[in-house]
């Protein structure tokens, strides 16, 4: 692993309430409410390996697993033509500590895969993500002030473009921080995640 000194915004959403977008007849966003390592793992590579995201490449299968399990998470796929074309994955926080204390949900993870990029989907699968949020707090904390926090946080180490998005969908820079990351030297190597494809033989291992 080595150190890289990153740049990492965090972002609240400031825009009005979204409703869900219409979307081609060929495509469709579909939560996943089933948890499944193995379509994360693959939502988490297919999109982030080409701006070399790096968090969760050690991850092994039963770690996805836990994570996945838990009420506080979400996914959701969107699909085009019966292909997988990108994700939205959100986390509910019962306390956003940075946020004034209050509940709040996070745009954990979004974005398509190479191929279905320049297409517009990218603004609506925005829209989208951003809608789900503010339904998902709506159900979770009935408020009428609907001032409950939608939050995101990006870095120098993602796509280029993705600040400005996210910006243009509404989120206004609120933190800025500067700090080390452990950046895989070999990303290559990283992004065939062994640990996950070893654990995962060891968990449905047959006796």
């Amino acid at each position: 692993m080595s150190d890289n000194l990153i740049t990492t915004w965090y972002l609240q959403y400031q825009g009005p309430t979204l409703t869900l977008p219409n979307w081609p007849a060929d495509s469709v966003l579909m939560e996943a409410t089933i948890p499944s390592p193995e379509l994360s793992q693959f939502l988490f590579c297919a999109v982030g390996n080409h701006w070399r995201w790096f968090s969760r490449l050690n991850w092994n299968y039963q770690q996805w697993l836990d994570y996945l399990s838990k009420d506080s998470v979400r996914t959701w796929v969107l699909y085009q033509a019966g292909t997988i074309a990108g994700f939205v994955e959100l986390n509910y926080h019962p306390v956003t500590a940075h946020l004034q204390q209050s509940p709040g949900v996070e745009l954990k993870f979004f974005g398509l895969l190479p191929a279905f990029t320049g297409k517009g989907l990218g603004p609506k699968l925005a829209q989208a993500a951003i809608a789900l949020a503010q339904q998902w707090l709506a159900n979770k904390v009935p408020t009428t002030d609907n001032k409950m926090p939608v939050w995101v946080h990006t870095c120098s180490a993602d796509h280029p473009a993705a600040l400005a998005m996210y910006q243009k969908a509404g989120f206004v820079i609120y933190q800025t921080a500067q700090e080390p990351a452990d950046i895989p030297s070999d990303y290559a190597e990283a992004m065939l995640c062994r640990n996950f494809i070893y654990s995962r033989l060891s968990h449905f291992k047959t006796t």
